[in-house]
């Protein structure tokens, strides 16, 4: 193939590739988009994790060239599924079945994470070691990175090889951005990537092309932000068609269904975790890019800006052996998904909604005041110099704020079992 048609498809795969037709517990969404496509000209970097792993944990690392904070499942501390350094170079992934080797050995996608984001300040740096590492690992994965110098790809990511998808060059990605959900181009040669219906019919396909519908839309409106993919891209309930259901963040007014099976929407049964990671413009303090970390599904829960620069992690977020915000949101998403008969007679969790209306009413006002304190705080650290001890102030306030706010949901909504008394 030539350089100019490779040029060609990746333009046109950048938000069309096909995806594995092998369904995984580990399906992820995610996204990168270059900061000129951003409202404030700071890269961004998304993803919505699906996993089995149901309590993760945020914690605070320190045994690496550059610090880390990052989100693990509880008490597996081996393996990173997100996060972000002091440097400024920030890292996630989402699995692909279709770059898998036999009998590939050395570090799997956690692990790979791990050393990346112990060992790299940019994205060029993180090339280099894919490089240095190919045959040397196990991984099969789409990894999304953006670091401190305006630096924003995604890997598609086998044992042996990778291919980049660079957000900043426009015949790669010509609006700026790049959308992974679990597929890679380079597994699925053989498929027209630029048949959307095809797309749309396998595995992870509404997902992918849902997350692009999304981006596009706030690119309409200005640019990208962290308040618009927290609030519309982690919890965005759509059909099949990708029409948000009436009542949604992102619906028609109106009342919710009464009920929704999540198995192919971006916020899901299955979504363990979320984050969205704020980059810096060339030239300004690593320190400051942010991760706003959403433990549980976020449908459920309230995203705590995380810094790697204050060198700990709130007691909310992080626990002795588990983490007490994502045990609080564990239980308010569990009162609201019920086994109910599958198109199969199989036992499907489906959502049952009654509830999401109050909770919507409660979390997001609280999220929004998050997200204007912290943009408050960043300007002054901007201006002034970023301060470890108000962003470790700030981080351990807002982190007790949102877990208070689960808890006292929970309290309220969740039924609470009957006592027989003696």
């Amino acid at each position: 193939m030539s350089r100019n048609r490779i040029r060609y498809v990746f333009a046109v795969v950048a938000c069309g590739v096909v995806l594995s037709t092998n369904p995984s517990v580990t399906a992820c969404t995610t996204g990168v988009i270059s900061g000129k496509a951003t409202i404030d000209g700071r890269p961004l970097l998304w993803k919505n994790r699906d996993a089995p792993n149901k309590d993760n944990q945020v914690v605070h690392l320190t045994d690496g060239k550059y610090a880390c904070t990052a989100v693990v499942n509880a008490g597996q501390r081996g393996s990173i599924w997100m996060g972000v350094n002091e440097a400024g170079f920030c890292i996630e992934n989402s699995v692909t079945s279709d770059l898998s080797e036999k009998g590939a050995k050395g570090p799997g996608n956690g692990g790979f994470m791990m050393r990346a984001l112990k060992t790299c300040a940019t994205v060029e740096e993180f090339e280099r070691l894919l490089e240095e590492t190919n045959g040397k690992r196990s991984t099969n994965a789409n990894f999304g990175v953006i670091d401190g110098q305006g630096g924003a790809a995604i890997f598609e990511t086998s044992p042996s090889r990778f291919l980049k998808f660079d957000a900043n060059d426009p015949e790669v990605a010509p609006q700026g951005y790049v959308v992974r959900s679990n597929f890679s181009y380079t597994g699925q040669p053989t498929i027209d990537p630029t048949d959307a219906e095809a797309v749309a019919g396998l595995y992870s396909g509404g997902r992918f092309l849902r997350g692009c519908r999304l981006v596009d839309l706030a690119l309409a409106d200005g640019g990208a932000s962290v308040g618009y993919l927290l609030q519309q891209n982690t919890r965005d309930y759509s059909d099949a068609s990708g029409n948000p259901f009436t009542g949604s963040v992102n619906g028609d007014f109106g009342p919710l269904p009464d009920r929704i099976d999540t198995t192919h929407t971006i916020s899901r049964k299955t979504t363990v975790s979320a984050a969205v990671f704020h980059g810096v413009r060339p030239g300004e303090d690593p320190r400051l890019t942010t991760m706003w970390v959403m433990l549980g599904e976020p449908s459920f829960t309230v995203a705590v800006p995380c810094w790697a620069g204050t060198g700990e992690v709130a007691a909310e977020l992080k626990g002795d052996k588990k983490s007490p915000l994502c045990d609080a949101s564990r239980a308010l998403r569990d009162a609201f998904y019920n086994e109910q008969p599958g198109a199969d007679g199989k036992p499907e969790l489906i959502l049952d909604t009654a509830a999401l209306p109050e909770i919507w009413a409660r979390t997001l006002p609280t999220e929004r005041s998050h997200l204007e304190v912290t943009a408050a705080a960043l300007d002054t650290w901007r201006a002034d110099g970023f301060s470890v001890e108000q962003a470790r102030e700030l981080h351990r306030r807002l982190a007790a704020e949102t877990l208070a706010e689960l808890t006292e949901l929970a309290e309220t909504l969740v039924p609470q079992p009957l006592i027989a008394t003696p």
